[in-house]
């Protein structure tokens, strides 16, 4: 088997976005419907290190 190379501190933190987002960020899915029970302008509320950890339906994203 092949040696990896050890990851420092610093490039650890760079993985999974690091701890940098210290929002309280509330758990989704948000969406638009019945289905989910926040709503996608709850979804538009949230900073924007939120955005990128909770599950959310692509019409909260708008006509591309």
């Amino acid at each position: 088997m092949k040696n990896l190379k050890k990851l420092g501190r610093e490039n650890l933190k760079s993985i999974n976005g690091g701890n940098t987002c210290f929002e309280y960020c509330p758990p989704g899915p948000y969406g638009v419907g019945p289905d989910y029970p926040k709503s996608c302008e709850d979804f538009n509320a949230l900073p924007e290190c939120c955005k990128l950890r909770v599950k959310v339906d692509y019409f909260c994203f708008g006509p591309i």
